[in-house]
């Protein structure tokens, strides 16, 4: 029996649908490839970019953990570098110990001062005198002695006088040379007694060094010259990872744009700029200073610049060759000319 030409049918339409796709596959192989078009004369690459301090935005921080006790600015004050811009609540405390040490250094100093100084003069005349008093009490014993050991050969003096006259004139050569000696300590110094009292002066000017370095510590000062921005915290709160407070210098500015990953390679230092947006008058020409190394991914909400655009940018600065208003994170537009590729 022969086979009904129904069931023929889909055997057909697959083996002219093999035919058409070789044949296009044959014809795209047959075709030259496209060639690369150049860019026209006026094309320009196109990105979102912010305002920012050459020195970008920094936060200041203490502590962690720390209490803020007070804050000594307030929001766009011009501070200088090195000023004191806020205090943890240990100040006073760390304060007090800096007095307290600078106290007990200057008695430690006063005292090796006088180990180190000689006697007052009243004070030494008037144990010269006692040396010249003991001096005369030893000759008034020597003679005595001599007297009775005379009147001893002649058995008129007692053996016991004798006795009593010899300890008479011991006692009176010991008192000399007590008196002597006390002389001699009045206008000299023991090196011993000196470099005790240098050590206890060392000691404490170490301990006021130690008290300075913590009152340091309870005091914020701005690192550069520059304009606060924000307060992140008040007095009483507990710093955190963010800071005290934000700051930069507003006299430089430079323009950070978001260029997308594909088009960085096109982008090199030296080229031209041009810088519009809302916050700007009219638009400002400017020049790529520097083209980023690292990819990063845009955590910012889209703008009509970027939108349906990959999300992972290059940051590139762009100095500006005119004015730009002091407004930090500012959105503007840059767009970078292209050269038209070369025949």
């Amino acid at each position: 029996m022969t086979p009904r030409p129904a069931r023929r049918r889909p055997l057909l339409l697959a083996l002219a649908a093999l035919s058409v796709g070789a044949a296009l596959l044959l014809a795209q192989a047959e075709s030259p490839a496209p060639t690369a078009q150049p860019l026209p004369a006026n094309a320009s690459l196109v990105a979102r970019g912010r305002i920012e301090p050459e020195g970008r935005v920094i936060a200041l921080h203490g502590p962690f953990r720390g209490v803020l006790g007070r804050v000594l600015v307030q929001e766009g004050q011009d501070v200088a570098a090195g000023q004191i811009v806020a205090l943890l609540d240990t100040h006073a405390v760390a304060e007090a110990q800096v007095e307290a040490a600078r106290a007990r250094l200057a008695l430690a100093q006063a005292e090796e001062a006088q180990v180190a100084a000689p006697a007052k003069p009243g004070v030494i005349l008037a144990q010269r005198a006692l040396v010249r008093a003991r001096e005369a009490e030893l000759t008034l014993a020597r003679q005595e002695h001599a007297r009775i050991a005379t009147l001893r050969a002649t058995s008129i003096a007692t053996q016991a006088t004798l006795e009593q006259r010899q300890a008479e004139l011991d006692r009176a050569e010991a008192a000399l040379r007590q008196a002597e000696a006390e002389l001699r300590a009045l206008s000299e110094v023991r090196e011993e007694d000196r470099r005790a009292a240098a050590a206890r002066s060392a000691v404490q000017r170490a301990a006021l060094a130690e008290a300075e370095a913590e009152l340091a510590r309870a005091s914020i000062r701005a690192p550069f010259a520059g304009t606060v921005l924000a307060l992140l915290r008040r007095g009483g709160e507990s710093i955190g990872d963010e800071g005290i407070l934000q700051m930069a210098a507003l006299d430089r500015l430079v323009v950070v744009a978001e260029v997308e990953e594909a088009d960085a390679p096109r982008i090199v230092p030296g080229q031209a700029a041009r810088i519009a947006g809302r916050v700007l008058a009219a638009p400002v020409e400017g020049r790529v200073d520097s083209v980023g190394r690292l990819v990063l991914r845009q955590r910012r909400t889209s703008s009509d610049v970027l939108v349906g655009r990959d999300a992972r940018i290059v940051e590139v600065t762009i100095r500006p060759l005119g004015p730009l208003p002091p407004v930090v994170g500012a959105e503007v537009e840059v767009r970078f000319p292209l050269a038209p590729a070369r025949p």
